[in-house]
């Protein structure tokens, strides 16, 4: 049995967080048969999918880029090479209306603001809210459901509202194989039991 192996759940799989690019979305899932050309995601979400999705795998820090080239019964298979593009030209991303709380705050400065995302695409999204003049240029923007902040720059900006340019946080490539997945379990695993353990403090009632 390989290190990989030894990590998996009785469902043979490993969790994995999927974002959705499009919109912004984002929800739980399986990930069934991971090698470094692809995978199947297993959830009762995936029909909701558009096409590129960022999927933060179990034991990672970093989120692996894919894009949806099947779906089955509660489940889609994800790519992870390079699509090429028909024409050879870059496409317009298509802007979605979405409704989405956010948190952002500057990268150069304290200010924290809540804010609202009101359209979306792969690459930028549109955000409203009060005193955006206050934001400094580079910001970073936190999505209900990833717990890892997206860091983003401002565009443009108008009366309550402001044009942003997301930078998502993708593993560079290769992506991590499944050993590599393994292995930095493990050694979390590991320094999570070198950690000294809290000390009991006993009163002088022996208690």
């Amino acid at each position: 049995m390989s290190t990989f192996n030894a990590v998996r759940t009785a469902d043979n799989c490993v969790a994995a967080l999927v974002v959705d690019l499009a919109d912004m979305t984002c929800f739980e899932a399986s990930v069934l048969d991971l090698t470094d050309k692809g995978c199947w995601i297993v959830s009762e979400k995936v029909d909701l999918l558009k096409e590129e999705v960022g999927l933060r795998l179990e034991g990672c820090d970093k989120l692996v880029r894919g894009t949806v080239i099947a779906f089955g019964d509660n489940e889609a298979r994800i790519s992870f090479e390079p699509m090429k593009s028909q024409s050879g030209e870059k496409r317009r991303e298509i802007r979605r209306p979405v409704w989405i709380s956010t948190i952002v705050c500057g990268k150069t400065s304290p200010f924290t603001m809540k804010c609202r995302i009101v359209d979306a695409s792969k690459s930028g999204c549109r955000i409203e809210g009060d005193n955006l003049d206050r934001l400094p240029r580079e910001v970073e923007i936190s999505i209900p459901g990833l717990d890892l902040p997206i860091s983003a720059k401002i565009v443009w900006r108008a009366e309550g509202s402001a044009g942003v340019r997301l930078n998502w946080p993708f593993a560079p490539a290769p992506m991590p194989t499944p050993e590599m997945i393994a292995i930095k379990l493990d050694r979390e695993k590991e320094k999570e039991a070198q950690k000294p353990k809290p000390k009991k403090r006993i009163s002088a009632f022996g208690s």
